[in-house]
C-alpha cells in the first residue's frame, strides 16, 4: 500500500510535531503511538482506521478541529477522501 509522507517540522525534548500528507488511499503503515498526540487536521478528510484487532472504524476529520489520541494506539491509519489530506500530528513526550 502507498506510504503517506510525514515531515518532522521539530523535535524536542518535551514535543515532537510531523506534518503528514496522503494522496487517496495513502496509508501511515501499522504502527504504535508511544506519547499522547493532538491531531490538527489541515484539510479535513475521511480515513478509514484499522485497528490492531483487525476491526475498521471511519475517522471524519474537520478542518481546524483538533482532537486527542493517546499512548498505546496501535492502528493503521488510510486515507479514503477522494484527494489529497494533510494534518498536523503533535506528539507529547513525557
Amino acid at each position: 500500500m502507498p506510504s503517506g509522507r510525514s515531515t518532522t517540522n521539530f523535535d524536542t525534548e518535551n514535543v515532537r510535531v510531523t506534518t503528514w500528507t496522503f494522496h487517496d488511499g495513502d496509508a501511515t503503515g501499522h504502527h504504535r503511538h508511544e506519547f499522547d498526540y493532538v491531531i490538527v487536521p489541515i484539510t479535513g478528510g475521511t480515513f478509514a482506521v484499522l485497528e490492531s484487532d483487525g476491526s475498521t472504524n471511519d475517522l471524519i476529520q474537520e478542518a481546524a478541529v483538533p482532537y486527542l489520541g493517546h499512548a498505546g494506539t496501535t492502528h493503521d491509519v488510510i486515507n479514503r477522501s477522494g484527494r489529497t489530506a494533510t494534518f498536523i500530528e503533535i506528539e507529547l513526550k513525557h
